[in-house]
């Protein structure tokens, strides 16, 4: 049997259905044939130019993305911007691209819920669509939260609120989701650790005594590559097809 985009695309349906992303989305096959048989996958949280040369080192033909690309309308595929010249590279290269994105993030692959078990919160769960909570082992003063996440991440996590406020019930809500600190709250959460903290968000949750820690979009969203990578690899296991599935390596922001 042969893997096809189709097969990846279902494989990825049936672990996050495409009919829960958000109307304003791009999930799904976005560039290729879906026809088209597989010779590798590359995982990946952005479909970057240093992705699709990755996968062109790896005989990857098609990269399964976390943040799609065309989120936004385009009316041309020229090479003067950014967007264009990718789409046109894995035109050129003969390399597929589907993306799984605000579907994604209501799963237990989410950047969120990988994150909660890199932290390893307990009793760990879900309130509305993309909103995670577990407990902390024991309370620890937000700025030593804040120190641990940043060791768990690799990456720099910004602290919002008092440093000495003990946290025993943690949010967590990866990429651009500030907003939902008021349910994180009202959950029994002392603080919520998210990818993008707006400064009017940052000034009322400290009001209120809650925390934010800011650890960065790309810093709170890259932990679900290698889970990703590692279900569909399992998954193309089970059809008995010498497939190989790799998780990017990428590191567009100097993280490691």
């Amino acid at each position: 049997m042969c893997v096809t985009v189709q097969t990846i695309e279902d494989m990825l349906n049936e672990l996050a259905p495409m009919e829960m992303a958000e109307s304003y989305d791009n999930v799904g096959a976005l560039v290729g044939c879906r026809d088209t048989e597989i010779t590798g996958v590359l995982v990946a949280l952005d479909c970057t130019m240093d992705a699709v040369q990755e996968a062109k080192r790896l005989n990857a033909n098609l990269i399964v993305s976390h943040h799609p690309l065309m989120f936004h309308s385009r009316k041309n595929m020229l090479e003067e911007d950014a967007e264009g010249k990718i789409l046109c590279e894995l035109i050129r290269s003969r390399i597929s691209l589907i993306a799984a994105h605000t579907n994604l993030d209501q799963t237990e692959y989410s950047g969120s819920a990988c994150c909660a078990r890199m932290l390893k919160l307990q009793n760990l769960r879900k309130e509305g669509n993309y909103l995670f909570l577990g407990e902390l082992k024991k309370p620890v003063p937000a700025a030593e939260l804040q120190g641990g996440i940043s060791k768990a991440l690799r990456f720099p996590v910004r602290c919002y609120g008092d440093g000495s406020a003990l946290i025993h019930t943690l949010a967590i809500a990866g990429g651009a989701d500030d907003g939902d600190w008021l349910t994180a709250k009202s959950q029994g959460a002392q603080a919520l650790l998210t990818g993008e903290v707006r400064h009017h968000n940052a000034l009322a949750a400290s009001m209120s005594d809650f925390v934010l820690f800011d650890g960065g979009h790309y810093g709170t969203e890259a932990p679900l590559v290698p889970g990703l990578a590692e279900y569909l690899q399992n998954r193309i296991n089970g059809v008995q097809c010498n497939v190989r599935v790799y998780p990017s390596q990428c590191a567009p922001f100097g993280s490691v």
